[in-house]
């Protein structure tokens, strides 16, 4: 008996980091897209709130379908609790962005500010995802 709840921890622990790291890899498609999208409106002039609030939404959908079926393996169709989560947790991690961005951008630019709002929003969306919007039962 022991022996097999010891190999359901271990078993547990891979499965976690290997959700880990897929969430990350998705991340990285998610801030390529979110990346794309902001340079592309502020270069046209757009005000780099609002692109921001686009380019996260562009990221976000992104996000949802890639890390459902992919990151944490559902098989399931997309039902309106799991979305109303999904968007409340994205929603969360959009202010954190923005609180963030806001502050920094005077001082240190545009782009590098949006990179550590990046940073502090990717810990939450994964924290939020994991623990919330695509726990198992």
């Amino acid at each position: 008996m022991m022996k097999m709840e010891k190999q359901d921890k271990r078993d547990n622990r891979k499965n976690g980091l290997l959700e880990f790291v897929k969430f990350n890899l998705v991340g990285i498609v998610n801030t390529l897209v979110d990346f794309a999208v902001f340079t592309v409106l502020t270069f046209f002039g757009m005000h780099y709130m609002l692109s921001q609030v686009i380019s996260y939404s562009c990221g976000v959908v992104n996000s949802f379908i890639m890390n459902k079926y992919w990151t944490f393996g559902a098989k399931s169709t997309p039902h309106g609790d799991e979305i109303l989560k999904f968007i409340a947790v994205n929603v969360v991690s959009l202010g954190v962005s923005l609180t963030v961005l806001y502050p920094l951008k005077p001082q240190l630019g545009v782009f590098s500010a949006k990179i550590i709002a990046t940073l502090f929003s990717m810990m939450v969306n994964f924290l939020g995802s994991k623990l919330w919007v695509f726990k198992r039962a």
